[in-house]
């Protein structure tokens, strides 16, 4: 088949390679003159990790820009030693297996990935309108470029486009929340010459420091540089959905706002010399994922922009892309050998759907508990913590995975962790058939 992709971020790049090794053509638009890869240290999940391992070439590149650090030990702002340090697992499991990396890495290795598999990528293409009418959706871009295609995937992120002209009876503006999160790093061989970081600095260890309304997250990345992320959830109203979110911090400002944390965060403050502000939205509530002829669809930030405190944005984008090439193996251009290609993607967005919706609460969850006012509930939540982290990790073998349980069932957490999207979406056109 003809797929357009509108987007060329890591998930938009994801998509075209996953889409030509099902051997459809692909072109890629992306409205920036370059990939620019900018952007901080996340996290890819297990279920995203098995999802990967039907792209060939995938695994051996994230493996080389992935670093290792274990589960994260816990911190009040006001302690000099974390208060719950989990207890370590002598070895993962394949299932357990993330990579934790960074966006510029990622953004580069599936930059290489699609280039390598034959996507065409058409870069300063900005799209002005589409056409959802008939067999063939169009679309047409600034220039006075029109692309006909069997199938549109838009994976045009937050403030995505596509998703206005889809919708246009609707507000598909992103939300923006008061929340804003400053991404710092610095050499870790020059951290190194003070003592007191070095806890933060320990191999294999990543740390969350907990204070109300703020919260720090730390951990090593690709390159040599320890990344820490500081969280201030009730920053300043925010600005306008159109603004440029992603601003110079004042590093000054910055110290001034985490001047009671504890002297390791205070210290590694003092290294910083520059600072990126990010003001956090999250996307709009969206019925569907498809348009009303189901040949163009949203994926990624486009369709389910979430916060980054469940580390699930980038994952659920990649579980997408993999299950949305594999589930096309159904639909034939004509439907004459398979399923109209309608089918697929409404079998694709009932699959998808409730999963992403389900990570985009968490991560909205997991802000409001690790930034909680000293107090019985901030106490609550800290022996929670502490109990959980004692624990060894479960044995998940023959537990049913459940995505109702209890966020902290080992049903809920098999379901998270070993859900392998592909074969979910095989087992989804089967019903289909």
């Amino acid at each position: 088949m003809k797929i357009v992709v509108i987007g060329a971020g890591p998930v938009g790049l994801c998509t075209a390679t996953a889409l030509r090794q099902e051997g459809h053509s692909v072109t890629v638009l992306e409205r920036r003159r370059d990939t620019q890869p900018l952007g901080h240290a996340l996290v890819i999940q297990p279920a995203a990790v098995r999802a990967l391992q039907y792209l060939k070439g995938a695994e051996e590149s994230f493996s080389r820009v992935s670093v290792d650090a274990g589960a994260l030990q816990w911190w009040s702002y006001r302690d000099t030693k974390p208060f719950a340090t989990p207890v370590p697992a002598e070895t993962l499991s394949r299932a357990e297996r993330r990579f934790q990396t960074d966006r510029p890495s990622v953004q580069k290795l599936l930059h290489e990935l699609a280039v390598a598999n034959g996507a065409e990528l058409l870069f300063g293409r900005a799209v002005q309108g589409v056409q959802d009418f008939g067999a063939k959706p169009t679309l047409w871009t600034t220039k006075g470029e029109k692309f006909t295609a069997d199938l549109i995937v838009a994976a045009d992120g937050i403030k995505s486009a596509t998703r206005k002209i889809l919708f246009p009876a609707q507000d598909v503006d992103p939300i923006p929340l008061r929340e804003s999160i400053f991404l710092t790093s610095a050499p870790i061989s020059q951290l190194a010459q003070d003592h007191r970081i070095a806890p933060w600095l320990e191999p294999g260890t990543k740390h969350g420091i907990l204070g109300p309304d703020r919260f720090v997250l730390s951990r090593p990345m690709h390159g040599g540089l320890l990344g820490v992320q500081f969280i201030d959830v009730n920053h300043a109203d925010p600005g306008p959905v159109d603004g440029n979110w992603n601003t110079p911090a004042d590093i000054g400002l910055l110290r001034t706002r985490f001047s009671d944390f504890n002297v390791t965060t205070r210290a590694f403050l003092e290294h910083i010399q520059h600072a990126e502000k990010w003001q956090m939205a999250t996307g709009a509530e969206l019925g569907t994922w498809r348009s009303a002829s189901g040949r163009i669809v949203l994926l990624g930030d486009a369709a389910h922009a979430m916060l980054p405190h469940a580390a699930q944005g980038l994952s659920q984008g990649i579980e997408d892309a993999l299950s949305l090439a594999r589930m096309l193996r159904w639909a034939s251009k004509s439907g004459g050998n398979g399923v109209d290609i309608p089918v697929v993607t409404k079998a694709w967005v009932n699959l998808r759907k409730p999963r992403a919706d389900l990570f985009m609460k968490q991560s909205t969850s997991n802000a409001n508990i690790w930034s909680l006012p000293d107090g019985p509930e901030q106490e609550a939540r800290d022996g929670r913590i502490r109990r959980m982290a004692t624990r060894p990790p479960p044995n998940l073998d023959g537990v049913e995975m459940d995505m109702a349980a209890d966020r902290n069932s080992p049903q809920f957490l098999k379901w998270a962790r070993d859900y392998d999207v592909v074969l979910e979406g095989e087992r989804a056109m089967e019903k289909v058939l």
